[in-house]
């Protein structure tokens, strides 16, 4: 029968120390800079919907050890005076990646934005809607199939088709 001591928890910071998806040893300073052993990474989903998300070596997090220290899970990362968080508006929901990607959200404008990414790519099985008063799309198009437009074209340069026509040529 375990005692009330040994059914105890004792939450320490430490500093990841190396990872493995879903898995990371951290130092604990509190224990003579004790390395552990393999722990879970505590994640939002992780049955038929899953995320992962490995912790960075260095990186200073909260983990829950049983009273012996030997087994336990990490609960989350910790900002620092080292590691300050991305944004100080509290309506902004934000992730910043280290390569300079970042995903924002700020319920103050309602608006989505994303930067610093190299190529966006979407897969999708059926039809993909994109429904606003206006799109802008700033760059070169192509559109490999067919195109129906439900409405006027309105050109501002030449339009040329795949014999040299264009919407000046005339019979």
């Amino acid at each position: 029968m375990n005692t009330k001591d040994e059914a105890s928890a004792v939450l320490k910071k430490g500093t990841v120390s190396a990872t493995r998806p879903g898995f990371a040893r951290v130092r604990l300073p509190d224990f003579d800079n004790l390395r552990t052993m393999w722990l879970p990474v505590v994640y939002g989903k992780t049955q038929d919907d899953k995320e992962c998300w490995t912790p960075d070596i260095g990186e200073q997090v909260a983990v829950l050890l049983d009273a012996t220290g030997e087994d336990g899970v990490i609960i989350g990362a910790l900002y620092s005076d080292a590691d300050a968080p991305p944004t100080q508006n509290k309506e902004v929901w934000i992730k910043r990646f280290k390569d300079g990607a970042v995903l924002e959200y700020n319920r103050e404008t309602h608006a989505l934005t994303v930067t610093g990414v190299k190529a966006v790519t979407v897969h999708a099985s059926g039809p993909v809607d994109v429904t606003a008063p206006e799109v802008t799309v700033t760059g070169n198009v192509t559109i490999n199939g067919g195109l129906r437009v439900n409405g006027n074209i309105n050109s501002s340069g030449s339009v040329i088709d795949s014999a040299g026509n264009t919407n000046h040529h005339r019979h």
